[in-house]
This record gives C-alpha cells, structure tokens and sequence, in this order.
C-alpha cells in the first residue's frame, strides 16, 4: 500500500520553484560609464566606527554591474514595504473613553498613535529597512563595509515617514550597484 502512495512521487509530477524575478536589466557600457561613482576612501574616527551600523556600503568581489544592479533593486523593494504602528495603550483608551465618551477618546487615541509612529516609528522603520537590506545583500554574498555619513549621504537615502522620491532612490540605487560592482574597497569588511 506504501508503495502504491510514494509511486507518484517519483514519476514526472515533481514540485518546482517559482521564480517571481523580475528579468535582469543589461546596461550598455555607455550607460555604466556615465553612473558617478561615489567617493568611498576615508580615514575613520570613533564616531564613524560607532555608526557603522547606519552608514555602510556593499561590495561582492567578480559582479558585473548589471548583477549589483538587480541585486541592490530587489533587496531595496524588500526592504522597503515594511510598515511600524505602535498604536495607543489600550488601557490609556479605554480610560478616556469612559471618561469622556467613545469618540473624543478615539480621535485622542488616533491623534496620540499618528505622533508616537512619526516620532518613534519613523526611526524604527530605517532600522528595519537597514537590518532586512543588510541581511539580503549577505544571503545574495556581498560584503557590508563602513562609511561616513557624508559619504554615505552622497548616494544613499533614507525613509522613515514616506518614501523617496523615485528620481532620488534610481540614482542613488545606480551608484550602489557601481560601488557593488567596483574596485574592491581598502577598508575593514564587517559582519552582515
């Protein structure tokens, strides 16, 4: 009876993957050459070690610029879609609804949630964005270097409250896949 069961499993009806991405942009020589490459050589303090967790670059060593290019589009979307609400303590609510009735304490309560995201939110979501791209850009074998954050401003965005403008994140995400795929760089690799 076993064998009767496990008899299609090795036949033709075999589970196969599903490949959602999307197809590699080729770049022409002509179009890479006029990408800036960004400025990432400098001589480091402590300050700058201590914020090598936010401000940092990637490079895999043998990656044609097409590759980084996908590569650094598909860990950006990612990374990208991720959403923080900390809302109202519900307790907090449900005072103020006794107190001064249901919907005052719900638009307090929406007034109170709408500042604790845009004051606390915010930060969390650069750190989960900065957090998710690092760990895709590990799994897909880049290196993760330190940079400081005026370099790092130079080709680099970050959302908290909304997103970049497209214009912005394309040439940013441009000179990342040319640093990606560039000469490998002098300093100190860090842990993904």
């Amino acid at each position: 009876m076993l064998a009767l069961l496990a008899a299609p499993l090795a036949g033709p009806l075999q589970a196969q993957a599903i490949k959602n991405e999307p197809p590699m942009r080729h770049f022409s020589d002509a179009e890479v050459s006029a990408i800036a490459i960004p400025a990432v050589a400098f001589e480091a303090d402590e300050e700058d070690v201590g914020n090598f967790d936010k401000y940092f670059f990637f490079h895999r060593p043998d990656t044609s610029f097409d590759e980084a290019y996908a590569d650094i589009t598909e860990c950006d979307a990612l990374s990208s879609g991720i959403s923080i609400y900390r809302g109202a303590d519900p307790a907090a609510v449900a005072a103020a609804s006794a107190q001064y009735g249901v919907l005052p304490g719900a638009i307090g309560g929406a007034i109170a949630g709408a500042f604790v995201d845009a004051v606390f939110g915010s930060a969390e979501r650069r750190k989960l964005q900065r957090e998710n791209i690092r760990a895709c850009m590990s799994f897909k074998g880049y290196d993760r270097y330190g940079l400081r954050k005026d370099l790092w401003e130079e080709f680099n965005f970050a959302e908290g409250n909304g997103r970049a403008d497209e214009a912005v994140r394309r040439r940013a995400l441009l000179m990342q896949a040319r640093v990606a795929s560039g000469p490998r760089p002098q300093g100190e690799i860090l842990e993904p």
